[in-house]
């Protein structure tokens, strides 16, 4: 069997790589570059850097800018974008330098603000989409707001949008009587590109009018044609590599306490944490990492979420940086809204004692290596004796890529843990192939291999298929999933094993005349069928959702979806109908708010056995930005459960964020929540500077607070006052040399 797997990876790398040399293939390329290549863009060369203060009177700026149509694409395709952009690219022997002049007939609608980096997705913004490697596969973001707040991401032709990566790189902005103007200089050592005389990149400029909800680039994006196939083609001569070496040194002092009784804390848990990151470019491609002890504290909290009456686990981003940066390269296919989201999940090295990475690209080649050694399951217990006290998990991670043109690729993945004589092994590939300018095939297939002494030898398989059809009007997909019995991949975030699991999507797109109906945009009816074999029970589950999705000005949202489900749990086969509603809206540029409800049939799972019942779950979310500085946030959780009219539980969260940005780089921040069910309150106090990412410096303090009633020397939970059970500081400090 495990002979069988190697050859069928190995057969579907050779014969997706051999098409992709077809006459055939070549012949398409070809018409597509050619059709590129009458836009080329060749950017001045200055030797004088512009002073990146949001001001266009440098010299780099004096010559004709760029002046074409920005074209919609969302939520519509197709529109010109009413208001005119001008565009200066220019670069040096250091850095891609950038400038735009953004026209607005009204200024003072101009939404934006001075906030945190990453946060001006609401407002008005522009920047660019930079396919430094030129392949088509993986691109940067540098997004703007007439702040010069920044905001930027990877883009991957494998998993979408990341935005946990943070990159070094200036920007300014000022708002004018006209519009706003942005400056922007990248430079060479915070990008990977093919260090050539003739530097061929890959571009897409882009602009949202937030007041409007639109969104418009140039090029334009083409509906199911995908985004790396709209860059146009700009060329940089004679970039130089740059020295890429960097240091990151981070302390991190605190200490937490926990109350014993209503009147005594207990002793003070001081903690002093050191941690250091080095990083050096090979080439101008090719970047190692080497870090110890790599950055533990979570200054920005995950996200909240209800964690009661779950079937599967929740799951939280990546945050610590060592894991985000080159997160794209590990980028692996599998459904996204399947049982295998994620199958490189760095979450699950818990405690990494230390951390090597090498990351990069050769032509049309990219890789990945990473390895770790986890002290997360030789950790001492609270009660009895681990025997693997003080040994550490050993995980290796291996991730190869090779473009075939266009966003199609074929690539390997292998994973390992490796942990007191036990493993899990996984070796897999996946490829991705346009078959038209609309339609788009993936795969892939994962085989684990694992020894414990409980179940001996064991190994399973994974396997994924998506076929989609997207044109202006209409979407079509279609997808299907195997997880073995004995699946198994301790480097992913898994929900379940031992399905087999198709689904189909079918929506359409209406787009009313603009005169008659100015503030709707579209209207989308969308179907969709679910439907799931267990292979352990032989029990089956299914849904339908039928919906209708609707687009307004004022980035105005609403959807309306009936579902009815067939769900099998413990044996048990339920039929639920639900009826789900969101929107949301901007009203004014201080104003915005959006809203989930879902009600209808519920499963206990908690109970034994499980039963079915009726119950709400909502969501109400308030933005308010009276001014550029202040940013308050409020949301309010609901959920319920009833069985014949009698309430079995019932869940309110509150949750309150207030942020004061003082400018770019300082900010005060307060978070408060508190939940019902489990009678909690948690305070979230930050004070955060942020020169640049990894030059920082954090003050925060936290509290937990339980209602608690003290009987016989022991706590009864859920009773009495509300009490501060525990409290905790802590400060950051790191600094990045960059040399």
């Amino acid at each position: 069997m495990k002979k069988l797997i190697l050859f069928v990876i190995t057969f579907v790398m050779v014969e997706v790589v051999f098409l992709s040399d077809s006459w055939s293939f070549k012949m398409w390329a070809a018409s597509v570059a050619n059709q590129k290549e009458e836009q080329l863009l060749n950017p001045s060369k200055v030797t004088i850097k512009p002073k990146i203060d949001g001001i266009l009177d440098d010299e780099a700026w004096k010559f004709e800018p760029l002046q074409e149509d920005f074209i919609t694409h969302i939520p519509l395709y197709g529109e010109v974008l009413p208001f005119k952009t001008h565009i200066w690219i220019a670069y040096d022997s250091e850095n891609l330098f950038f400038a735009f002049k953004c026209f607005d007939p009204d200024p003072k609608k101009v939404k934006t603000s001075i906030c945190k980096r990453d946060d001006i997705f609401s407002g008005d913004w522009t920047g660019i989409s930079l396919d430094a490697m030129g392949a088509r596969q993986t691109a940067y973001t540098f997004f703007v707001n007439p702040n010069g707040i920044q905001e930027d991401f990877l883009e991957s032709a494998v998993r979408g949008t990341d935005g946990a990566p943070d990159f070094v790189w200036e920007s300014a902005g000022q708002l004018t009587e006209d519009g706003y103007t942005i400056e922007m200089a990248v430079p060479l050592s915070s990008i990977s590109f093919q260090g050539t005389k003739k530097v061929k990149m890959g571009i897409m400029f882009v602009r949202k009018i937030s007041r409007l909800g639109i969104i418009g680039a140039w090029p334009s994006v083409k509906p199911g044609q995908g985004l790396f196939n709209t860059y146009t083609p700009i060329i940089y001569h004679n970039l130089k590599t740059p020295l890429k070496l960097e240091l990151l040194p981070c302390v991190v002092v605190g200490n937490n306490q926990q109350r014993k009784s209503p009147q005594e804390w207990q002793k003070r848990d001081d903690f002093t944490e050191f941690s250091l990151g080095v990083k050096y470019g090979l080439t101008s491609s090719i970047t190692s990492e080497i870090t110890i002890n790599p950055d533990f504290s979570q200054v920005e909290s995950d996200a909240f979420q209800i964690n009661v009456n779950r079937r599967y686990p929740l799951f939280y981003r990546e945050k610590r940086p060592f894991f985000m940066e080159g997160s794209d390269i590990f980028g692996f296919f599998t459904l996204a809204s399947g049982f295998l989201p994620n199958p490189v999940y760095t979450r699950r090295i818990m405690d990494p004692f230390w951390g090597a990475k090498i990351t990069g690209s050769l032509g049309k080649s990219s890789f990945g290596f990473l390895a770790a050694g986890d002290e997360w399951p030789g950790q001492t217990w609270d009660s009895g004796v681990n025997p693997n006290e003080g040994k550490q998990a050993f995980f290796g991670i291996a991730r190869g890529k090779y473009s075939l043109g266009q966003d199609n690729y074929v690539g390997i993945l292998y994973s390992g843990r490796e942990f007191a004589g036990e493993y899990n092994r996984v070796i897999g590939a996946d490829f991705a192939y346009r078959t038209s300018k609309d339609q788009k095939l993936r795969f892939s297939l994962l085989q684990s291999f694992s020894n414990t002494a409980l179940l001996g030898d064991t190994s399973g398989t994974d396997f994924n298929i998506q076929y989609s059809y997207v044109t202006r009007p209409l979407e079509i997909q279609g997808a299907f999933e195997h997880i073995g019995k004995n699946f198994r991949m301790d480097s992913a975030y898994l929900k379940r094993i031992g399905i087999n699991e198709g689904y189909g999507t079918l929506a359409y797109n209406i787009y009313p005349k603009r005169k008659s109906r100015s503030w709707l945009k579209i209207v989308s009816p969308k179907i969709v069928f679910q439907y799931l074999h267990d292979l352990t029970t032989n029990m089956d589950d299914s849904t339908l959702d039928i919906g209708m999705n609707f687009s307004f000005i004022k980035q105005g949202t609403l959807g309306l979806h009936y579902l009815t489900l067939k769900e099998s749990w413990q044996y048990q086969t339920f039929r639920l109908d639900q009826l789900y509603i969101s929107g949301g809206i901007q009203f004014t540029k201080w104003l915005t708010i959006n809203g989930t409800l879902n009600y209808g049939d519920k499963i206990l799972y908690e109970a034994e056995p499980s039963y079915k019942g009726k119950g709400y779950d909502g969501s109400l979310t308030v933005i308010l930005q009276p001014n550029e500085n202040l940013n308050q946030e409020f949301d309010f959780y609901y959920s319920d459960f009833s069985k014949d009219k009698k309430k079995v539980y019932e869940v309110d969260i509150y949750y309150s964020r207030t942020t004061y940005q003082f400018n770019k780089y300082f900010f005060l921040r307060a978070v408060l929540q508190y939940n019902s069910y489990y009678k909690r309150l948690l305070t979230d106090f930050l004070a955060s500077f942020t020169l640049i990412p990894g030059t920082v410096l954090h003050v925060g303090y936290g509290g937990l607070y339980e209602h608690r009633d003290w009987s016989d020397n022991q706590w009864i939970y859920g009773r009495g006052d509300l009490l501060n059970i525990k409290r905790g500081f802590f400060l950051k400090a790191s600094y990045l040399w960059r040399f």
